[in-house]
Order: structure tokens, then C-alpha cells, then sequence
């Protein structure tokens, strides 16, 4: 289904000047990001103690991933109820319920690492996959300027933002393998716990 209209072209704008924006607060750092997949290996540029959630950059590039992903899962739904129909307020929904879906993940999960002070042992991991999360979302606004404005049929995002994920899931995993393979067990509660089960909820609110 297309997604043409007038809202949804200036949440591109939108999503395009925070583009901008990143690369006028940390272009080296947004190149990392960006190429972020096609790296098996590299040293994370802030894993140090001053990395934080809360810079600038952080917080913008959150907002970005989190848009586009709205715009993602609101595409989805409109291809699976299989309607022409959208509005503002329809894709103001779906965005909110992301938004909040991963406000709470990340907050429960940041706030976990600091109560049992595992910041410095999980720092790199934390920033590794924030990275990929963001590379993903850059790569998957690529493909909703395509399906805007090249006729690019939903079907193709979606096979390719999952392949995405996979990709990114193995690398994230060869890039950490020492710290997972130590902890195997409690990789496995974490990916159980805050990723399989927060998702499914997800996806049972919006469908």
C-alpha cells in the first residue's frame, strides 16, 4: 500500500534533518553507526566512561530510530489490514506505543545494569547494540524513501529490514561472543526477557 501523504512527506523531512543534525554533532561517529553492518569488528569509539544515554546524540538518534519504526510497523499494519486509509492520527497511535514500548525496555534495562553495577562489563555490549539498532533504522529509511518515491512494494522492506536484524543479531553476537559464551545463561533470560516477550506485547497491541 502506499503511504502518500502530505504528513507522512514531512515526517521524512523531518527524519532527513535529523540526519543532518547527527552529522553536525558527531559525523565520525555517524559513519561508525552507519556502516555499522558492515564491520565484523571494530573497536566501539565511546566505550568509555563518558558514554551516556542521555547525550545529545544518543537521544536524537533514539528518536529517529524510534520514527522510523513506528513508520515500519504503521506500513505493516496497513498492508496487513489490507486498507488505503491513513491518517496522522492513526500513525500518532502506532507511534506512541512504540515510543513508550522502548522507553520502558531501555530504561528497566539501563536502570538494571547500574542497580547490579554491570556498566563497565556490559558498556561495550550496551553500545554495540545501539549501534546496530541505529545503523538498522538508517538503512530501513532508505527503504521507505524507496517505497515513497520509487513504488517500492512493502513485501521488500519487510524481508529486508528481517535480514537486517539477522545480520546484525550475528555480528552483535561475534563481536561479544567472549562476554556471551561466559554468560550463556543469562544471554538466553535476556533475550527471553527483553526482546522476544516486550515485542510480542508489541505486536499484540497494535494487531
Amino acid at each position: 500500500m502506499p503511504l502518500s501523504n502530505n504528513w507522512l512527506t514531512f515526517v521524512l523531512l523531518l527524519l532527513f534533518f535529523s540526519l543532518f543534525l547527527l552529522t553536525i554533532i558527531d559525523v565520525a561517529r555517524f559513519k561508525e553507526v552507519a556502516s555499522k553492518l558492515f564491520k565484523v569488528s571494530f573497536l566501539e569509539r565511546t566505550i568509555d566512561e563518558n558514554y551516556s544515554v542521555l547525550s545529545g546524540f544518543h537521544v536524537l538518534f533514539s528518536l529517529f530510530s524510534v520514527t522510523v519504526f513506528s513508520l515500519l510497523f504503521f506500513d505493516f499494519k496497513v498492508f496487513y489490514d489490507g486498507v488505503n486509509a491513513m491518517s496522522f492520527q492513526e500513525f500518532w497511535e502506532v507511534f506512541q506505543v512504540v515510543f513508550i514500548y522502548f522507553l520502558l525496555k531501555n530504561s528497566i534495562e539501563n536502570s538494571l545494569i547500574y542497580l547490579f553495577m554491570l556498566r563497565n562489563t556490559l558498556l561495550y555490549f550496551v553500545v554495540s547494540k545501539a549501534n546496530y539498532f541505529f545503523a538498522i533504522s538508517c538503512y530501513i529509511f532508505v527503504l521507505l524513501l524507496l517505497k515513497e518515491y520509487a513504488n517500492l512494494q512493502s513485501p521488500v522492506i519487510y524481508n529486508v529490514a528481517g535480514f537486517l536484524f539477522f545480520i546484525s543479531f550475528i555480528l552483535h553476537f561475534l563481536n561479544n561472543k567472549n562476554l556471551i559464551l561466559n554468560h550463556l545463561f543469562y544471554f538466553i533470560l535476556y533475550i527471553c526477557t527483553f526482546e522476544i516477550a516486550p515485542l510480542l506485547i508489541l505486536f499484540k497491541l497494535m494487531f
